[in-house]
């Protein structure tokens, strides 16, 4: 039978890039329209989100256009928990399919790095990676980490190159207690339209052929 339900999300706020401008303790919530939106715009990225693949119309993120079958349905978790960066051979012994939804667990859910100040050795996609998961045209590829992080510049252009080839991100998962092999995943972000990413909620539950450790 399926596992029990198992909560991937890291905790809206905890992340320690809470700390940014404009997202203070103890700041007082903004009145207008406008400002709630600002607010939202510099919020958006904390905790566990979806950021989405430029809208072909629009030209712009639209988490209110997003297919639901993008982030909710069968996916395969893989474990990368001996590598220091997500490398293209890594990936290719894994066989991705047209369509698949994956979720790659590195060591740094094992670090718990949502408690703790951003590190430089944090485990990535390298962009040879992220051409072969845009080669193999898979929906959505989900990573426990948050590839805004400043430190490497390559962070940034990697999670340009499968947004802007139409591969949905989940980013800020935690992994930690998933076991291998495959999953029901259910992760919605909320229905906004924006140029940035939403907050989400993520759930995976193993599926009764998936494997295990």
């Amino acid at each position: 039978m399926e596992g029990a339900w198992l909560d991937i999300s890291v905790p809206f706020g905890e992340e320690p890039s809470a700390q940014a401008e404009g997202t203070q303790p103890g700041a007082g919530l903004p009145e207008t329209a406008a400002e709630q939106a600002d607010w939202l715009k510099r919020t958006a990225w904390m905790g566990t989100y979806v950021t989405a693949p430029p809208s072909l119309e629009l030209d712009l993120e639209d988490t209110e256009r997003l297919p639901l079958s993008a982030t909710v349905g069968k996916a395969r978790v893989l474990y990368l928990d001996d590598v220091d960066c997500i490398r293209a051979d890594s990936l290719a012994e894994y066989e991705p399919k047209p369509g698949e939804r994956l979720l790659l667990r590195t060591r740094n859910s094992l670090r718990e790095w949502w408690k703790r100040p951003h590190a430089e050795d944090f485990v990535m996609l390298s962009e040879a990676a992220a051409r072969l998961l845009v080669e193999r045209q898979v929906a959505c590829v989900g990573v426990d980490y948050v590839s805004r992080v400043g430190f490497h510049a390559e962070a940034m252009g990697v999670h340009q190159k499968l947004r802007d080839t139409g591969v949905w991100l989940i980013e800020g998962l935690d992994l930690s207690d998933v076991k291998v092999g495959m999953h029901e995943l259910v992760c919605l972000p909320l229905k906004v339209k924006a140029e940035w990413g939403s907050p989400a909620r993520a759930l995976v539950r193993a599926l009764r052929s998936s494997s295990v450790e």
